[in-house]
């Protein structure tokens, strides 16, 4: 027995806007971030967290995320040591990177460390053991309560403006055996298993995922830096159209007009042609020159100085009539 299924005109709309919705997500160019090193505030900084210890946790997370497209930051040393192996020679042209190629962020993720350790105990505090880099004392904390706090913000780097709702204050407590810091060696926590495995590494963890929770959830647009870019490569290009033309050849539906490639001109844009009507005085003398629309056309093939568009409409098209964007006012044209 053959079975229809009945959709309802409700759930087939439901369907069609959830499809929208996700296509338009999927167009939508995500912004460029880039994640800065971690700060301090009243924690001391020879503490694993500060510098790129947890910026790399950071980068690691939010790479994983849509709204953004993360930008290195905190490799940029070995980076530059990759582009310099060209710049000597090293690697050949060809293959080489280049300065200038890199690309620049629209927005920098800011994140400052408040508070780091035990309620108990202060870490830095205790006796002296030379092992310990800066001079930090040798102690462990065995069974306390461990709590990390950072505050975070999200700014535009064209503007420095502070992207609404982009700031916040994650917190991640932990109970269990704290971190031993006199078996640290002074290197990033992000690789060691037993700051991961210690209750202040899990603190840890639990208050950059609050910070992921509520970054993925913002719709950023593109930051002042883009568009204020296409902002002006907009006015480049309807500068560059700005210019009157003529048609140059009319050739039964083919319509050949002197725009092109170089004038900003693409396959699919529109032209409008006008009839140029002289005003003259009683002399004879020309004083001015209006502009009677006749046609308009779509651009099917475009050329360096020169395009092609097709036209059905009933009215004559002559050579040497003027042609021009259709969006231009043809009265402020030089």
């Amino acid at each position: 027995m053959k079975i229809t299924a009945f959709i309802s005109p409700a759930s087939f709309l439901l369907a069609f806007a959830i499809g929208a919705l996700e296509s338009q997500a999927a167009d939508k160019k995500a912004p460029t971030i880039s994640v800065a090193k971690t700060e301090s505030s009243g924690v001391a900084y020879w503490q694993p967290a500060m510098g790129d210890g947890l910026a790399q946790m950071l980068i690691t997370e939010m790479s994983s995320l849509p709204n953004f497209k993360v930008l290195e930051s905190v490799a940029l040393d070995d980076l530059r040591a990759e582009r310099h192996l060209g710049e000597n020679g090293e690697v050949s042209e060809a293959e080489s990177v280049k300065k200038g190629q890199w690309k620049a962020a629209d927005y920098t993720f800011k994140s400052t460390v408040t508070r780091f350790g035990s309620k108990e105990n202060s870490y830095g505090g205790g006796g002296f053991a030379p092992r310990l880099p800066f001079g930090v004392g040798g102690f462990a904390v065995r069974k306390s309560e461990n709590e990390v706090q950072i505050d975070w913000r999200i700014i535009d780097n064209a503007s420095r403006e502070i992207v609404p709702g982009a700031t916040g204050r994650a917190v991640g407590v932990e109970s269990g055996t704290g971190f031993n810091f006199s078996s640290w060696g002074g290197g990033g926590f992000n690789n060691n298993r037993e700051f991961m495995d210690s209750a202040l590494g899990k603190a840890t963890m639990k208050a950059i995922a609050q910070i992921i929770g509520k970054v993925k959830t913002l719709d950023v647009g593109p930051g002042a830096r883009t568009l204020n870019n296409e902002s002006a490569a907009a006015a480049n290009a309807a500068a560059m159209r700005n210019v009157k033309g003529i048609v140059k050849l009319v050739e039964g539906s083919e319509v050949w007009v002197s725009l092109g490639a170089n004038n900003g001109f693409a396959k699919g844009d529109h032209v409008k042609i006008y009839k140029p009507i002289e005003k003259k005085n009683k002399k004879g003398e020309v004083v001015a020159t209006t502009y009677e629309t006749v046609a308009e056309i779509v651009l099917l093939k475009v050329q360096k100085d020169k395009s092609m568009g097709e036209y059905t409409g009933s009215n004559q098209i002559n050579e040497d009539w003027v042609a021009t964007d259709a969006a231009a006012d043809i009265e402020k044209l030089e």
